[in-house]
């Protein structure tokens, strides 16, 4: 509930909320109140059978990253499936990250998967995310748009934000992510995967 250029009141399945502020942090810019060309990227995730080692640290290497579970299977994956808007597990594309997996770690080559799937990153146009004050509104930020690093960026990302919040100063650290770089008119096709105004 929005008045006087401020969010009053957040109802929630938890109860109803009145904050002093308000960060959306919700993968894609939330509307109406931020429009900016945003799109999802697919990605596919695998997880094998227990594989007998352990890795001391995930591996990357371009379209593949590789971890140790506690279970003592891996997972793997991180595909970027430009173009690809279905919700399906694309075959060929699990194939590809067991022909990867076998390559990067021998021993992992003929392991047994457990668990295949796919989902959706949310990235803006340009790639890069948002972290900026929400127009028209005097207590709401946003970070949104980090295409698969939103987790990694967390304690960055929410350091500069109650930083910001705190001083009403935004730290020079975020001051390219900003909402301004997307001024101008935007092409509006949909959230299926292409851009969103």
């Amino acid at each position: 509930e929005v008045s006087g250029g401020r969010i009053l009141r957040v109802r929630t399945t938890a109860g109803e909320l009145h904050p002093g502020v308000v960060v959306f942090a919700t993968g894609l810019a939330p509307e109406p109140w931020v429009r900016l060309p945003q799109r999802l990227v697919k990605g596919h995730l695998v997880v094998t059978e227990p594989v007998g080692f352990r890795l001391a640290c995930g591996l990357h290497s371009p379209g593949l990253g590789i971890g140790s579970m506690a279970d003592g299977g891996l997972l793997a994956g991180g595909t970027r499936d430009e173009g690809d808007h279905s919700a399906q597990v694309r075959p060929q594309v699990v194939q590809s990250i067991r022909r990867r997996l076998g390559e990067l770690l021998p021993a992992a080559g003929q392991v047994r998967l457990r668990h295949q799937w796919c989902c959706f990153r949310p990235a803006t146009a340009d790639g890069q995310p948002v972290i900026d004050r929400v127009p028209g509104l005097d207590n709401a930020w946003v970070s949104a748009g980090h295409d698969g690093d939103g987790l990694l960026m967390a304690p960055a990302t929410g350091r500069a934000l109650a930083t910001w919040i705190t001083t009403g100063r935004q730290p020079r650290e975020v001051a390219s992510f900003g909402l301004s770089r997307f001024d101008g008119p935007h092409q509006d096709t949909g959230r299926g995967g292409g851009p969103v105004a």
